[in-house]
């Protein structure tokens, strides 16, 4: 998890539990500060919930009371459009939400059946290796020919760029679930940065191909290293 500024989600697990993940301030979103995230990484069992509001007083009002009685028992379960409603109406007098944003997420595990992994060498015959192996996958997924065909473009390009700026092991995954993700982690600290490349350059398209093939994508820093990410919207899942 990462914060831009220093606001922070509250955690509620499924026993009532309540909690406010300790996450390092990071800039503000739109300020131009050209500064990567600081992230931390903690476990939350399946059917916890992550309640987002943007005024810190509603933060500290959810951390300091055991939870709204109509969040439990089986705010697990509830729709989610149910409990933000709950929390708001919830909300004690001289607390009014006014123009905050409340945004409630659910915590759920992906199906194993829609997640592989793979281990790199660090030598070239490992970006064809990675084409070989997106393309089997996405063929058991019953994935279309059109994204499949750019998911095999973004993942050339990502375990290229993890081979020439990165540093080994590293790590192929996707994720077929709502979206079809691609993740590629490498131990390397330099951060990847879109450009474009002119008629005369080389090199330096790599990730300028990744943000027009994927409907979105980004830079996770960890402790030993990043991993860059792409989604990729599937057929009957847009919207």
């Amino acid at each position: 998890m990462a914060a831009a500024g220093s606001l922070a989600p509250v955690l509620m697990l499924p026993d009532r539990t309540v909690t406010v993940p300790d996450c390092p301030a990071g800039p503000s979103l739109a300020t131009g500060e050209d500064a990567p995230f600081a992230t931390v990484e903690f476990g939350v069992p399946e059917g916890s919930v992550l309640v987002f509001a943007s005024d810190p007083r509603i933060t500290a009002h959810l951390a300091r009371s055991p939870g709204p009685p109509r969040l439990a028992p089986g705010h697990g379960e509830r729709p989610l459009r149910d409990l933000c409603d709950d929390i708001v109406y919830a909300l004690p007098d001289g607390l009014d939400a006014g123009d905050a944003a409340v945004i409630v997420a659910r915590v759920r595990p992906f199906s194993p059946d829609g997640f592989a992994s793979w281990r790199l060498d660090a030598d070239p015959f490992s970006v064809a290796t990675a084409r070989s192996r997106v393309r089997k996958q996405l063929t058991a997924w019953h994935v279309d020919t059109e994204t499949a065909y750019k998911a095999q473009l973004i993942v050339s390009e990502l375990v290229t760029n993890a081979l020439r700026y990165g540093a080994p092991p590293i790590e192929l995954r996707l994720i077929h679930d709502r979206t079809l993700t691609c993740e590629v982690r490498d131990h390397g600290p330099a951060a990847p940065h879109l450009r474009h490349a002119r008629v005369v350059d080389e090199g330096g398209r790599g990730l300028f191909i990744v943000s027009q093939l994927a409907q979105a994508w980004g830079t996770r820093f960890t402790a030993s290293g990043k991993t860059v990410w792409t989604e990729q919207s599937l057929p009957g899942e847009e919207g």
